[in-house]
């Protein structure tokens, strides 16, 4: 949408400030119609009547050399029409010309074709067709989930990241025996819950990672052991107990 170009400094102009306030009201006005109807800065005699200007307010613009009427001896204004005007230095006041405007109206308008050409939807292919994807290649499978294989073995990754979360969390460090244990029963119970996964590496990580070392003389002879079952129950405690007391009787020792 063109416009009428009016600087911020036109009120210290002094062809501005000779003419009178309803004469700049004119100018402006007609600046607007101009600009609108692209004709390059020139102002009909017919389009001043017919916006409400005066022959005082056109003598006014005129005197103080913001508009031209025909004759005038400006050497870089145009010359109009008798009985039009032309507004001085139009082109040269930030106004876009004529055919600038129309230039950027059949680009965009050029622009707008194109865009509406892309959103056009392709015909069908005929039955019993298909459509040519020429070059376009198919997407690669997407990864299966699988169960586990019984001789799976974690990776040097793998090992490496369950001991640093070991270590973070204040556990020690798993030996290779320890780790050998440690992926047994996970095969093991991965198989018996048919469990399937795209890689099993994370899982196993997390299962090393909430593993700890059995006290030394447990019956798991030092292997590795869940979190959850290195304490005994209550129930468990209280026969422990007794096991003792009647370990020790039998055995002829005193309290």
């Amino acid at each position: 949408m063109p416009y009428f170009a009016v600087d911020d400094g036109a009120h210290w102009n002094l062809k501005f400030r000779r003419a009178s306030m309803a004469a700049r009201g004119l100018w402006v006005t007609v600046g607007s119609w101009v600009s609108g109807a692209l004709t390059d800065g020139h102002v009909p005699g017919d389009v001043i009547k017919m916006l409400g200007g005066t022959g005082a307010q056109v003598r006014s613009l005129v005197a103080s050399g913001l508009w031209h009427d025909s004759g005038h001896g400006c050497t870089r204004c145009p010359q109009p029409r008798p009985g039009d005007f032309y507004m001085h230095d139009y082109a040269d006041s930030g106004n876009r010309s004529r055919a600038e405007i129309q230039a950027r109206r059949e680009a965009s308008a050029e622009g707008s074709r194109r865009h509406r050409g892309r959103q056009q939807p392709r015909p069908p292919a005929p039955p019993g067709e298909q459509l040519d994807l020429g070059d376009i290649g198919q997407p690669p499978d997407a990864p299966r989930r699988a169960p586990i294989s019984p001789d799976w073995q974690p990776s040097r990754e793998d090992v490496h990241a369950a001991q640093v979360a070991r270590g973070d969390a204040g556990l020690p460090q798993l030996t290779a025996d320890q780790i050998d244990a440690v992926t047994t029963k996970f095969v093991r119970r991965m198989a018996d819950d048919g469990s399937s996964a795209v890689a099993w590496g994370g899982r196993w990580r997390q299962w090393a990672e909430g593993e700890r070392i059995a006290t030394a003389g447990s019956p798991d002879g030092g292997v590795v052991v869940p979190f959850g079952q290195q304490k005994p129950t209550r129930s468990q405690q209280q026969r422990a107990g007794l096991d003792r007391l009647r370990a020790k009787y039998e055995g002829g020792t005193t309290a």
